[in-house]
């Protein structure tokens, strides 16, 4: 997070109250701290008074699920399970898990089988999971983006694994924010002001060399969505930056229009396996 006020001593101090916020959320929201709300949920498959953050997720994956027909689907968690056992063996097969392993972890995928009701959150499905890598860190980046502005803040950058601005630079010109591509390198930036970006990339997190096998499923198949190579949103709010992002990227240029238009002032930048960038 990147601040610019005049007193630097209430700076550093929203930054400390900035942290414990951040915190708090991934208590939430966190697959890897056993104790958080999401990993509760996963083993028991209910939860009782779920934090009204999880229930805003929740709902708002589901209206993204629901428009982009299932691309977006926070249920692939077996599935990311299943990928992880396998090739972390030492001769894993490069096809991927066993076609028994793997239909049996895709049954357990269906968005339509999480319900909310009031402050209980339950799953349908035996031994279902979900994942909100997908939108979490969108959320994240925009409780602390309007905590900040409730603080006075004008001008702010706020990267949490997807990014945010309030206002323009200091200097009055749009915040450049940095497009990293498959090799981490940043070759192309993108001006914001007063809005949020959020990159879905296969890259992210490969489970072998080739990367065809990565961390963003496709819920129809049960396997990783390879149409495309990289899709940028920019939209108003980074929760839905981040959404959509990952419903394009595995719905596929051709359905991204259609997704888009659940979002109006949402626009994306798409790379296709060729190379080919088209704007929307």
């Amino acid at each position: 997070m990147s601040l610019w006020h005049a007193n630097p001593g209430h700076a550093r101090r929203t930054l400390a109250h900035m942290a414990s916020e951040v915190l708090r959320l991934e208590n939430i929201f966190s697959l890897f701290r056993p104790e958080s709300e999401l990993s509760r949920l996963n083993r028991a498959g209910v939860l009782k008074a779920a934090s009204q953050d999880l229930v805003r997720v929740l709902e708002t994956t589901r209206a993204v699920a629901q428009a982009s027909s299932g691309a977006f689907d926070p249920t692939v968690q077996p599935l990311w399970s299943i990928y992880q056992s396998h090739f972390a063996l030492p001769q894993a097969l490069p096809d991927g898990p066993a076609e028994g392993a793997l239909e049996a972890a895709h049954r357990r995928v269906d968005y339509r089988e999480i319900d909310v009701s009031g402050s209980t959150v339950s799953l349908g499905l035996s031994n279902m999971a979900l994942t909100l890598n997908g939108i979490a860190q969108g959320y994240i980046t925009d409780v602390v983006a309007d905590l900040l502005r409730n603080e006075g803040f004008d001008h702010v950058v706020v990267e949490l694994g997807e990014s945010r601005v309030l206002g323009t630079h200091p200097d009055g010109r749009p915040w450049r924010v940095g497009l990293k591509d498959a090799q981490g390198q940043t070759g192309r930036t993108i001006g914001l002001v007063n809005q949020a970006s959020a990159t879905s990339g296969g890259y992210g997190t490969v489970f072998e060399p080739t990367g065809l096998h990565h961390h963003i499923f496709d819920p129809l198949t049960g396997k990783s969505a390879n149409r495309l190579t990289e899709v940028v949103v920019i939209a108003p709010r980074a929760t839905e930056a981040d959404a959509l992002a990952t419903a394009i990227f595995v719905a596929g240029a051709e359905r991204a229009p259609g997704i888009l238009a659940t979002a109006p002032e949402a626009s994306a930048i798409i790379t296709n396996s060729e190379g080919l960038v088209t704007q929307l």
